[in-house]
């Protein structure tokens, strides 16, 4: 049985925020509405395989049991519900900018 995605609002927000600046940096609104949905796809890949991503570094994060996947520059952090079989996309940004 295949994992339902449930992308929350901080999630959703992060790829507003990342459509906006790739759309502000190339000056195309296509070339961002692409790369959001890039990104959207490596999220939904996770409903046949949740376990595929890595687990971070950080022991916080290792104790809230994020894992992560990789997307050019950018990290999709996400946790796992086996009950409910839901991965719940968390956080979505770019590994290189500075916050």
């Amino acid at each position: 049985m295949n994992y339902s995605i449930n992308i929350t609002d901080t999630a959703k927000g992060h790829l507003r925020d990342i459509a906006l600046y790739i759309a502000e940096q190339s000056k195309d609104r296509e070339i961002a509405k692409k790369f959001v949905q890039e990104l959207e796809v490596e999220c939904y890949t996770l409903s046949e395989m949740p376990n595929k991503g890595a687990n971070p570094d950080d022991r916080l994060l290792v104790s809230m049991d994020y894992k992560f996947l990789i997307h050019k520059d950018y990290l999709i952090f996400y946790t796992i519900e086996d009950l409910n079989k839901t991965v719940y996309i968390q956080a979505i940004f770019n590994a290189k900018k500075r916050l």
